[in-house]
């Protein structure tokens, strides 16, 4: 009896372990979360003991498996993590358990949407932008804190070193075009 218990419970284990898979760069990543502490999980059904999630209305998103989330850069990255819907909540980001940055602190009672871009611009939500080195990585996400609605989502995107250029010359592009536009209103 006690080996049947044994095993089931190792193949229960396993089939949870096999969930977990490599993410894509590129591809914003929706995770799910409860309680402070506790390591996100992935959104119901990618992650069967994740949450439900409310896909992005906006950005095209996929919905995470259970973590952790692995991945090779050959020459490093940018990791962009992100609170979604109303603030409220921070996140720790670990690799290979190994706490690697926080999301920044928030303004309370801000609302931006369920777009992970728009979230990540709006600087009343938490986020991060964490540089990653060129290698094999294993990612997973701790809520600090988690607001009075007690758990939601949020979104990872890792985006690959040649296009952070690209990223920042559109940035610098967009900084630019508005200078021009302040300029000209004066």
């Amino acid at each position: 009896m006690i080996r049947i218990l044994t095993l089931c419970c190792l193949f229960i284990g396993l089939s949870f372990g096999l969930l977990a898979g490599p993410v894509s760069p590129g591809t914003f990543y929706e995770f799910s979360f409860t309680v402070p502490g506790v390591s996100v999980t992935g959104c119901f059904p990618a992650d069967p003991a994740g949450n439900f999630c409310i896909p992005s209305s906006g950005t095209p998103t996929t919905f995470a498996d259970a973590p952790p989330w692995t991945l090779s850069l050959p020459s490093g990255g940018l990791l962009l993590v992100t609170d979604a819907f109303v603030s409220g909540d921070s996140f720790e980001i670990l690799d290979f358990g190994v706490p690697i940055g926080m999301t920044s602190a928030f303004i309370p009672d801000t609302d931006c949407g369920d777009d992970p871009v728009p979230c990540l611009a709006n600087p009343g939500m938490s986020h991060a932008e964490i540089s990653l080195a060129g290698g094999n990585h294993s990612l997973m996400i701790v809520p600090l804190a988690v607001g009075a609605l007690g758990g939601g989502s949020g979104y990872f995107v890792i985006i690959p070193e040649p296009h952070i250029g690209v990223l920042a010359a559109a940035g610098l592009a967009f900084l630019a075009l508005r200078r021009n536009r302040q300029r000209r209103q004066n």
